[in-house]
């Protein structure tokens, strides 16, 4: 089987979900705003989440996990993006540094039940005073009998105020840069953790998000996540660079309902005695909406099948992100011009989609930053 078909097998039934279950609640979840729990663990009981991983920990063990993957955050974005971005962390960035790095305890306490929908993860790395600087990091971790003490606080935590377990990045040595930071696994009911506030976004309503405060929290030894070389983050760091194309791929999927609803809608409207998709005005804003689906799709899958093939991607990832976040975000400002003033109005997705359009972009890594990691690469 060719990896088109290969790949066009694995979409179908996600596809074929996102249609029947997540469509048509997609609208009443933005405007709740809140963490979709039923469709979440309805996702996870098929298996979606273990996508990227082997059976032995309760994974789906596909061919080319980073490109089924991709495609499972796209289809998930042309419902509804916000649950997308939940699914996202979830089978991706929350469960992989346990795999990866974590005790067998770990695996069996976290991340099989993760894997199967029934537990929900979270990564905390960004504070309120360190973005993309994440050597400024403040939260601290500092030894203490049987484990370590976690003092400090996390924001823009995607499912942080529904997580039951959460990697937390952490300095060991304040002052010393990335080589200091650690990551640790802490349990949501552990004392000492507590939410700040759910934050409230004008964009992504129903993917949670999250201010986290540690005080004093009680990390034991076997809760810590530890590599065989170096710090588990800065390992980490490098592999989940991989999480960019998946940003794009979320982006891709929301530009694709943007193309889709318009291209509609330019059949259905009528003006001067005709639909508005005879304009040419029209039929042209289609073309350059689908040339940027078109380049954001290969720039995205390009990637994907890099990462599977075991090559470098640090270049194809960032522009991966940069191509499909910017090409997609300008896609759904083009579908709010065809639909006009009717696309303002909430009985039309279209204002979700752009409203939406703006996560990929700032999510993961902002384009500037993806620009320096470009720039970097190119020895600029």
């Amino acid at each position: 089987m060719d990896l088109h078909s290969e790949l066009e097998a694995f979409r179908a039934p996600i596809a074929r979900w996102v249609d029947e279950r997540l469509l048509p609640q997609a609208e009443a979840l933005d405007e709740a705003g809140e963490f979709p729990h039923a469709l979440f663990r309805e996702l996870g009981a098929l298996g979606y989440y273990g996508v990227m991983y082997p059976e032995d920990v309760g994974g789906s063990a596909v061919e080319r996990p980073y490109t089924a993957f991709t495609a499972l955050c796209e289809e998930l974005a042309r419902g509804s993006l916000g649950f997308a971005a939940g699914v996202c962390m979830q089978g991706s960035t929350a469960t992989h540094t346990i795999h990866q790095w974590g005790n067998p305890m770990l695996r069996e306490r976290y991340l099989e039940p993760a894997l199967r929908g029934e537990k929900i993860g979270a990564f905390a790395i960004t504070e309120p005073n360190a973005g993309s600087d994440a050597a400024s990091l403040r939260t601290r971790a500092t030894r203490v009998e049987g484990g370590w003490r976690l003092d400090g606080s996390k924001i823009f935590t995607t499912n942080g105020t529904v997580a039951d377990f959460i990697t937390v990045v952490a300095t060991t040595e304040p002052g010393k840069g990335a080589k200091a930071l650690e990551m640790f696994i802490v349990d949501t009911t552990w004392p000492g953790f507590r939410v700040g506030r759910r934050l409230d976004k004008f964009s992504v309503h129903c993917s949670d998000t999250a201010e986290l405060a540690f005080d004093g929290v009680f990390v034991p030894d076997d809760h810590q996540l530890v590599a065989e070389s170096g710090s588990a983050f800065l390992n980490a760091y490098q592999s989940l660079t991989v999480d960019r194309i998946f940003t794009a791929a979320l982006a891709l999927g929301n530009g694709r309902a943007a193309f889709e609803a318009a291209r509609r809608y330019a059949g259905e409207r009528e003006q001067f005695g005709q639909p508005i998709g005879k304009f040419q005005a029209v039929q042209f804003k289609l073309v350059d909406m689908y040339a940027k689906l078109e380049q954001a799709r290969l720039a995205t899958y390009h990637a994907a099948a890099l990462a599977d093939a075991g090559k470098p991607i640090t270049t194809e990832a960032a522009l991966a992100k940069i191509v499909a976040a910017d090409g997609c975000h300008e896609v759904c400002q083009m579908a709010m011009d065809i639909f006009g003033g009717y696309g303002l109005m909430k009985e039309y997705p279209v204002q979700r989609y752009l409203r939406d359009s703006y996560f990929p972009r700032i999510g993961g890594g902002t384009g500037d930053i993806m620009r320096l990691v470009v720039a970097r690469q190119l020895n600029l």
